[in-house]
């Protein structure tokens, strides 16, 4: 499928019923909401689109919502929220599936004390060093600015007591403002490549987070449904994954790489060649959420 570069959204109104809508580098950039964003979900859904939010944010739903308070995003343009913090805490507390059943109930952690709240779980007994762990939770770097080397003895140490990870962010890395941050995702992925380690992948691209907010909006056609999102290996693949067409927003962690400046369209030869690099085809290519 051929992607179909537009400059906005308008066009788009009457062809979808039901948005999914990607967060950071989507809707907001970590502290302020992107330019147009929310007038341009405003818009949708006042020509009658029903619209969730689906992020990668590696906590709690109500930890969601309040953060989206904070950085300004009314809570009037979107029926709902979905993050992969909240499937791994409900895969942790209910052990429904071979893989987290297995698990002990001791977790060590690594991620940002705001995180913390994942470890208030049943499924948890205690939070512990790694060496008394019977698993990790990864939600990310401690602090803005640590980089992958910071966590490799943690790592290392990780994969001598053969603890599984759970990763509540497959995203690799992200943008707070201009500056870039590694996410859980490089984390987990360097305990898998580089240690042999065994990782839990919760949240985008994996069907089962679509699949959930697929029911919650009443299993419609699929063919009504677009996902719009920044991230090529998380929205675009993911959406490809759940059968849903996809918007594809450049201006957000591939515009460095696309040299696409904010509110432009890159060159179509330079959003092949990285779409092609990918393996992905999304149905539409936007500077942003704009309408």
């Amino acid at each position: 499928m051929k992607t179909e570069l537009l400059p906005g959204f308008e066009g788009l109104s009457g062809q979808y019923d039901h948005l999914i809508v990607d967060l950071w580098g989507t809707l907001h950039n970590g502290i302020d909401p992107l330019p147009g964003a929310v007038e341009c979900l405003e818009m949708f859904g006042a020509a009658g689109a029903r619209i969730v939010l689906l992020s990668n944010a590696p906590f709690r739903v109500s930890a969601v919502h309040d953060v989206l308070g904070q950085i300004g995003i009314p809570d009037t343009i979107y029926e709902d929220i979905f993050c992969s913090g909240e499937i791994a805490w409900c895969a942790i507390r209910d052990r429904t599936d071979p893989w987290h059943a297995k698990l002990g109930r001791r977790a060590a952690f690594i991620g940002p004390d705001r995180h913390r709240t994942m470890l208030d779980n049943p499924g948890i007994d205690a939070a512990a060093e790694l060496e008394d762990a019977d698993f990790v939770i990864c939600t990310g770097p401690r602090e803005p600015g640590h980089a992958l080397e910071d966590y490799i003895p943690e790592l290392e140490r990780a994969a001598a007591a053969q603890l599984p990870m759970i990763c509540t962010n497959p995203d690799r890395e992200v943008l707070r403002g201009t500056v870039r941050e590694i996410c859980a995702g490089a984390m987990a992925e360097a305990y898998e490549a580089r240690y042999g380690g065994e990782v839990a992948w919760h949240g985008k691209p994996y069907r089962p987070v679509y699949d959930e907010v697929l029911r919650h909006l009443g299993n419609p056609d699929r063919g009504r449904v677009l996902m719009v999102g920044d991230g090529v290996l998380t929205d675009v693949a993911g959406a490809a994954a759940a059968g849903i067409d996809a918007a594809f927003i450049v201006g957000g962690i591939a515009a460095e790489r696309l040299g696409a400046a904010p509110g432009t369209l890159p060159t179509p030869e330079r959003l092949e060649a990285m779409l092609d690099e990918a393996g992905q085809a999304p149905r539409y290519a936007m500077p942003g959420l704009v309408w």
